[in-house]
């Protein structure tokens, strides 16, 4: 349980992470061309996405390592 609750946690940090990294992306992109063009639009559509499974990912590895160094004091 406490691993899906660490998932979960990570999922929402990296989605957090996600949108303002991307977001700001956009800024920049929109303030240099006044428009998005179309491959930035799917990098800035799927980007928080991917950063969230990322995050879930990393979450649950260093959690994993955090269990194991507890176990072994």
């Amino acid at each position: 349980m406490r691993t899906l609750g660490v998932a979960v946690l990570g999922i929402f940090a990296g989605l957090a992470v996600g949108f303002t990294v991307f977001s700001e992306l956009l800024g920049r992109l929109v303030v240099d061309n006044g428009v998005a063009e179309a491959p930035w639009t799917f990098v800035i559509g799927f980007g928080p996405q991917l950063t969230a499974v990322a995050g879930g990912i990393v979450a649950v590895v260093i959690d994993n390592r955090v269990r194991r160094r507890q176990e072994r004091q």
